[in-house]
């Protein structure tokens, strides 16, 4: 990518980028609950059990959610970094690897909030 676009084509170019990233972690995600996995009982569990298919499919359902809100984390996060690099590859980039790190400490201080309550 040319590093002499557009400011206003930059910001277009980094949430692509950043979209981009998320969208392959998806794909992993995707692939993952794909994969054939052999389904176990749970007759031998005197309670609640979570078989191979249906702990594949929490995951991908928690992968999901998550992705969602770091993708919305991201479109913010890439107007000010748009604006700051020169590149929009890398401004994408960062935008992305921002709003994983943002997400995750949102989780971990909704967490921390709910348990002091």
């Amino acid at each position: 990518m040319n590093a002499n676009v557009q400011p206003d084509q930059r910001y277009r170019w980094a949430a692509l980028t950043s979209l981009g990233w998320h969208l392959a972690a998806f794909t992993v995600a995707l692939f993952y609950k794909w994969v054939p996995r052999e389904d176990s009982s749970c007759d031998d569990f005197g309670g609640w059990c979570f078989t191979a298919k249906e702990s594949a499919e929490l995951i991908f359902l928690l992968v999901v959610v998550f992705l969602v809100a770091s993708m919305l984390v991201s479109l913010v996060t890439a107007v000010p970094l748009s604006r700051r690099l020169h590149s929009p590859v890398a401004a994408g980039t960062l935008a992305a690897i921002t709003s994983v790190v943002l997400t995750v400490i949102l989780i971990v201080l909704i967490f921390v909030l709910n348990a002091a309550m």
